[in-house]
């Protein structure tokens, strides 16, 4: 009996997550058809969270996010209708065809010209860790608490998918580089660190990369 009231109720959890996603989407199209205009110069973080940059519009499943949406539904906005875009530590969250997919959907609503900034973790460092365990301290780059024995250095690889709650695609440089390229974007190349933009207390860990869509 027990066991059927545990399936019960995380079958219940999954329903109402996906009523959630359903509203979001929901409200995130009204506000885009009542706010949201391709005229202005819009600047767009997608995957922000609670955090808000100043002068520029949040996008996420969040309900009190600018234009609340399940980004694994693409993004809300018309063809070429934003001027910037900004992803720090998003895509990583997704399957590798969703993440061509959103990165398809940023390519759509971009006008010509426009700058798509991104930030992955860098899976080297992990990979590395596995390799050449000597040196290597966890402390300082395995923060998240994944309940994870660093005595076993298959941990090192395990960790990428547990920090901050669940990746589900890693990156090196090559890999990011060569994604943002199949998806069509153009002058794609890493970046350093951008202090106006990028979160410091990541910067250790961080890929950085742009493109352009001409």
């Amino acid at each position: 009996m027990s066991k059927m009231i545990k399936k019960v109720s995380q079958s219940l959890g999954v329903m109402s997550h996906e009523i959630y996603c359903l509203a979001c989407c929901l409200l995130g199209l009204i506000k885009v058809v009542l706010f949201f205009s391709k005229d202005s110069y819009n600047k767009l973080e997608i995957g922000a969270g609670l955090s808000k940059k100043e002068n520029m519009l949040t996008v996420d499943l969040n309900l009190r996010s600018d234009y609340p949406f399940d980004l694994r539904a693409g993004l809300p906005f018309p063809d070429e209708s934003v001027d910037f875009i900004y992803a720090e530590h998003v895509l990583e969250h997704f399957q590798h065809m969703d993440v061509k997919m959103l990165l398809g959907e940023c390519k759509r609503v971009m006008k010509h010209g426009a700058v798509l900034k991104v930030s992955v973790p860098d899976a080297r460092i992990y990979l590395n860790a596995y390799c050449n365990p000597d040196g290597f301290d966890h402390r300082e780059f395995c923060t998240f608490d994944g309940g994870l024995d660093y005595q076993l250095r298959i941990n090192y690889v395990n960790y990428m998918f547990y920090m901050d709650g669940y990746h589900r695609h890693m990156f090196d440089e090559e890999s990011l580089l060569f994604t943002l390229k199949s998806v069509g974007f153009n002058n794609v190349c890493s970046r350093e660190f951008d202090s106006d933009l990028d979160k410091r207390v990541r910067q250790f860990e961080s890929i950085y990369a742009q493109c352009v869509k001409n």
